[in-house]
């Protein structure tokens, strides 16, 4: 029961966090270059930065977990989300509101999900993390090629500065 309740804590932290994170100046077409250009998923993108916060690190071995776990419902939302440009190009307006909601929906389960398999790795007393290696380690396990990391980890690291910026 307490695990459920902490589980629920976090997931709710994350996704209040994230949406905060999301309507800050710059971030929203940071985080659509890198899911555009180089296929990033924005919930991990910020879920790399808001476990920094929470003093938790993840490395390689950690984020392939988080990956597999949310697989399914991650290529869900893919989906959700072309089908919505679709309507959008279309220009089906019912349709893309429709579609918008889901696809937000199917963006906290991510989130959910990703939290879940992220709390066997909650730090008891949370340390402090190196800045912007969750994002570094995340962008390493998804590119093709060291030069896309690089580039990847280049645009993301504008994002780092931001959420220096919301903390103080």
């Amino acid at each position: 029961m307490v695990k459920e309740q902490l589980l629920q804590h976090h997931q709710d932290n994350f996704w209040d966090w994230s949406c905060v994170f999301y309507e800050a100046d710059q971030v929203k077409p940071l985080l659509l270059k890198l899911q555009d250009s180089y296929q990033l998923n924005v919930n991990y993108v910020l879920l790399a930065l808001w476990a920094e916060e929470q003093g938790i690190a993840m490395d390689a071995v950690i984020w392939k977990k988080v990956i597999r776990e949310g697989l399914q419902a991650s290529q869900a939302v893919a989906g959700l989300r072309n089908r919505r440009r679709q309507a959008k190009h279309l220009g089906q307006k019912d349709e893309y509101k429709k579609l918008l909601a889901l696809e937000l929906k199917g963006e906290k389960l991510v989130q959910q999900q990703a939290v879940k398999s992220l709390l066997p790795f909650w730090p008891i007393v949370p340390h402090s993390v190196e800045p912007m290696s969750n994002l570094r380690f995340y962008i390493q396990t998804q590119a093709q090629s060291r030069i896309e990391a690089d580039e990847a980890l280049q645009h993301a690291s504008e994002l780092g500065g931001i959420v220096q910026k919301l903390q103080v």
